[in-house]
């Protein structure tokens, strides 16, 4: 997949280049991050190769050339004659209490003072509309990986969690939880601005790009790319069971990713038909005797479906023996990939075990 250039343009060479560097190691199978604090580096560089998106600050404006360039591709974007593979989307980088210069005008414009993943995710709802919007170059289908309890484990979507950072470390994956109370923003302290029911919408818009759509809302904590669960839980017991089908296979062909990982909740509509269209599904339960009825019943429920071949797909595992301790922020995800949940998530990945 051709990855993304993104230019970092502002004379605050320190500013420019951590942004830049965050861009890179963030989401370097997406993007390559670059940063120049003068314009003179910045056209040496645009000779050999152009940039997709520039950000640009105020300061970077004051040469006179560059903002005689601005307002002609203005012009040519109004008559329509620009060819948008051949130029890059400006954005310009707002500071505070900052006018908009002329030659930015019309322009996208982002709060330059904010999360650099926030920046990341409000360029991207500007870049959907962008003629430079790509496909990946692959449109072949990849791996769905499924995760299900049938008692409703409070550590299975810990254990999902670990479980896409650890396949994660060698291939390219996205987690999707399906639950109806997730319970990420209390958990992560965020306060997330789309979600899953936003991304399903756009991605089954007629004519979007859905590596851009799922960019538009991504998340990245501790190297596990996600999007953020739906906000109203109870709506996706009303999507259509032919929508989700078509999310799911949408998600496995033009994302980006090489494996999509669903954590499921309820069995929302299409539930054995998504479960068929996953490689492996991991049955979890707790160790103890109380999860033992309601697995029982899934495995009776399962073999109803006598039109799917699901029971091959199935792996049943008994999750470690977790002690509930409810901490700020990330600290409970680090305490679950570098504890008890880690190293079992780990060996059952089949990659290094530990910190070391």
């Amino acid at each position: 997949m051709r990855k993304i250039m993104i230019a970092v343009c502002d004379t605050d060479a320190a500013y420019g280049k951590k942004l830049g560097e965050w861009i890179s190691l963030e989401h370097e199978e997406k993007f390559t991050g670059v940063s120049f604090s003068s314009v003179q580096c910045f056209q040496e560089s645009c000779s050999s190769q152009n940039a997709d998106i520039v950000l640009v600050g105020k300061q970077f404006l004051e040469d006179p050339l560059l903002r005689q360039e601005l307002l002609k591709q203005k012009t040519e974007e109004e008559r329509q004659i620009q060819n948008a593979q051949e130029k890059p989307m400006w954005v310009y980088l707002c500071g505070q209490e900052e006018e908009v210069p002329l030659c930015m005008q019309g322009f996208p414009t982002v709060a330059k003072y904010q999360p650099a993943s926030r920046i990341l995710r409000e360029v991207f709802v500007y870049y959907q509309n962008w003629g430079n919007s790509r496909e990946p170059g692959s449109t072949a289908e990849k791996e769905v990986i499924g995760i299900y309890s049938p008692g409703h484990s409070i550590w299975q979507t810990p254990f999902a969690l670990t479980f896409a950072q650890a396949l994660g470390q060698r291939e390219k994956l996205l987690y999707v939880n399906l639950k109806e109370c997730a319970g990420f923003s209390g958990w992560f302290l965020e306060e997330y601005e789309k979600d899953l029911l936003d991304v399903m919408y756009l991605c089954l818009s007629n004519e979007v790009n859905v590596s851009d759509c799922v960019n538009s809302a991504l998340y990245c904590v501790e190297g596990i790319h996600y999007i953020p669960p739906a906000k109203d839980g109870g709506c996706l017991g009303e999507i259509s069971a032919e929508d989700y089908i078509s999310f799911v296979k949408l998600l496995a062909a033009k994302s980006g990713y090489d494996v999509i990982l669903l954590d499921f909740g309820m069995m929302i509509p299409g539930f054995y038909r998504l479960l068929e269209k996953c490689s492996k599904v991991y049955i979890t339960t707790e160790p103890g005797e109380i999860q033992e009825a309601p697995l029982q019943q899934f495995r009776q429920m399962t073999r109803r479906q006598k039109e799917l071949q699901l029971e091959d797909r199935f792996v049943y595992i008994s999750l470690p023996a977790m002690h509930p301790q409810i901490c700020p922020g990330t600290v409970n995800l680090q305490q679950w990939l570098w504890g008890t949940m880690g190293d079992f998530s780990r060996r059952l990945a089949g990659v290094q075990c530990g910190t070391d």
